[in-house]
């Protein structure tokens, strides 16, 4: 069954599915999907989680092991599968459609995480099996029309009354990056007196004051290839208490979009069209015509891996995470991976 991020919550409400695959490039909402499905499966008993990064040299049958052994306590576990591409393979393929025929017999619940699924990989036998057998949770970008209502929902939750003016505003600030508007709202609640309603004005002076770097500074940088400014946000982000995973994830995004813009230039579609395929937002093509010239798709590849590196450091890999950042930035905005 094919259910959207808002969904999420009612459809794992009385019973996790024993399969779950959460898609999509958007970071926020998938973090977030995940958040929930994790804090749900220790609600309702699974205590003990096993995590596997499925990358290109993943042994896939070690999961049908996992799923087959015994929790530390006897008990059922939560079992992630993280992947980094769209496509498991062959031998992923077959292991995925064999845990999905067992799911029933098994008290773990699996819960996979990838990229967006094309067309192609909808098509594919392992998805109609994770289909018939549990929950695929579809993720997407929103779109220009859709993201003020976000933002306004974001701003209750958070307890802000905010004018219609100032949810347009940090819309138009946003342009799209949930992470940047999420952030800035959390900056927000500390300097908005409850009873207060939030004016437009009022929300650029504070967001002036309360932070001198962002997440979206720090992405353009990268994307105009300004190496030295973007070192210098990073550095500014890190003071200000920024954590990791968040700059590694705003990172990543641009990176990821980068990637695909390149792709389809080589495919000979015209830029104007790509941008309009990928939501990148007017404002933002200069930035992404600049990254096109200055990068190529291998390099864009290098940064991706260099990406899972510093994320398996935030895990505890043991690799210099600091250094590893840095050099992320650096080859993003210089070119030179």
């Amino acid at each position: 069954m094919k259910v959207t991020a808002d969904k999420l919550a009612a459809a794992v409400q009385k019973k996790l599915p024993q399969v779950i695959w959460l898609t999509g490039d958007e970071p926020l909402q998938m973090q977030e999907a995940g958040d929930l499905i994790r804090k749900t499966a220790r609600q309702q008993g699974l205590d003990e989680r096993e995590v596997y990064e499925a990358g290109g040299n993943f042994v896939w049958k070690q999961l049908l092991e996992a799923t087959a052994s015994l929790s530390l306590f006897g008990d059922s576990k939560l079992v992630e599968v993280r992947l980094s591409s769209n496509k498991p393979g062959k031998e992923g393929s077959e292991v995925i459609q064999q845990l999905c025929k067992a799911s029933s017999k098994t008290p773990d619940v699996l819960l996979f995480s990838s990229p967006k699924l094309d067309a192609a990989q909808q098509k594919s036998a392992w998805y109609k099996a994770v289909d018939q057998a549990g929950l695929i949770v579809q993720i997407w970008p929103l779109d220009a029309s859709r993201l003020p209502g976000w933002i306004n929902q974001r701003f209750q939750q958070a307890g802000i009354q905010a004018e219609a003016a100032a949810v347009q505003l940090l819309s138009e600030k946003v342009e799209g990056n949930l992470l940047a508007a999420s952030q800035e709202i959390e900056k927000l609640r500390l300097f908005v007196e409850p009873g207060q309603t939030l004016t437009a004005d009022q929300l650029i002076s504070l967001i002036e004051d309360a932070s001198r770097y962002s997440l979206f500074d720090l992405a353009d940088a990268c994307l105009e290839g300004k190496a030295g400014r973007a070192v210098k946000i990073f550095y500014g982000l890190q003071g200000e208490g920024t954590e990791a995973p968040l700059l590694l994830w705003a990172l990543t995004r641009e990176i990821r979009q980068t990637g695909k813009l390149l792709h389809h230039l080589k495919e000979g579609l015209p830029f104007d069209s790509i941008c309009k395929q990928l939501a990148i937002w007017d404002r933002r093509k200069p930035l992404y015509r600049k990254a096109s010239q200055r990068l190529k798709l291998k390099q864009t590849h290098q940064l991706l891996l260099l990406a899972q590196q510093a994320d398996q450091a935030i895990k505890g890999s043991g690799e210099p995470l600091q250094e590893l950042l840095l050099q992320l930035v650096v080859g993003f905005a210089s070119g030179k991976v």
